[in-house]
């Protein structure tokens, strides 16, 4: 698929919504809710769910794009020298990568305000909104194509899955979700965030299927390898950042693609050889590489290209 992809595994999800300058940003048509009342339609969705069907420890198996409940099935690809730049509309979904990293990382504040105003219009408090997500064990984000919503604000297809915390039960959330501009992020400098969330559609849709245990063990990433990897300790979580990369359980998540891995072989004790069926810039394939840690865990290379843990 063209459309940027991330998938992050993370602790919990609430839909979200802020406004821009102030106001709800005017969409026809727009069903716009707060976090909390997200968060509990979700809740009234899973209660039709029964344990007996779900509680099962295999990997989740989210709806594919064009199927019902995944992302729009969009080949075309992306402006990526637009998407370079971090005020354009095509790199506004960069807000929504970092706020599923924050939660990934259990950084409940930071991934609060990225909601406008300082987070306050999720309808939440801070510490509502950290104990809210509590309930989940596992989540995914996987972003789509963003397109302009209106002159400051941005429309991205989001899909969310994961699994609760009660009974492993799983979840899938799609929808559009509407970005702002940040009148204090738009000078292109290192640590601003050009880009706040505003509007969340999200609604539970579509089946998250699980695999079998069994034919997951040899597709497992080691605990070791996981987690956010950058160029440098300077660039990570920063918007733009190309050498980005997210090892999960069940797959590699560059700036521009996403591997789901097929098999990982042990080379010892810090060497793994990693297959997986790639997809990005329009294009799919599959390949193998091998990952080495280093320096006590905290750098990483693949092939000849080495980077740093990110460890905020």
């Amino acid at each position: 698929m063209s459309a940027k992809l991330f998938a992050v595994p993370a602790l919990l999800l609430a839909a979200t919504m802020l406004s821009s300058c102030g106001r709800q940003p005017s969409h026809d048509n727009q069903s716009n809710m707060t976090a909390q009342q997200a968060d509990a339609a979700l809740d009234d969705a899973m209660n039709g769910v029964e344990d007996a069907d779900v509680d099962q420890p295999g990997a989740l198996i989210p709806p594919a794009p064009g199927e019902v409940g995944g992302l729009p099935d969009d080949r075309e690809p992306l402006n990526e020298r637009a998407a370079r730049i971090p005020t354009s509309v095509e790199a506004s979904g960069a807000t929504i990568e970092r706020w599923g990293f924050a939660l990934a990382e259990g950084r409940y504040g930071d991934a609060y305000r990225l909601w406008r105003d300082e987070g306050r219009q999720s309808g939440m408090t801070q510490a509502q909104f950290a104990d809210s997500y509590r309930k989940y064990s596992e989540i995914h984000v996987l972003v789509g194509r963003p397109q302009a919503g209106g002159t400051q604000t941005a429309r991205v297809p989001v899909q969310v899955y994961g699994r609760l915390r009660d009974g492993g039960r799983p979840f899938n959330l799609i929808g559009m979700m509407t970005l702002a501009r940040n009148p204090n992020g738009q000078q292109g400098e290192a640590g601003q965030t050009p880009w706040l969330i505003a509007a969340s559609e999200l609604q539970p849709r579509g089946t998250v299927r699980i695999a079998s245990p069994e034919g997951e063990k040899a597709a497992r990433i080691p605990a070791a390898f996981r987690g956010t990897w950058s160029g440098t300790a300077a660039t990570c979580g920063k918007p733009g950042d190309d050498m980005r990369l997210a090892v999960n359980v069940d797959s590699l998540v560059f700036y521009e693609s996403e591997g789901r891995v097929t098999a990982v072989r042990p080379l010892g004790a810090n060497r793994i050889e990693v297959t997986a069926n790639y997809s990005g810039e329009g294009d799919e394939w599959s390949d193998k590489s091998v990952l080495a840690l280093s320096d006590g865990g905290v750098a990483l290379t693949i092939g000849k290209v080495k980077r740093v843990r990110c460890m905020t």
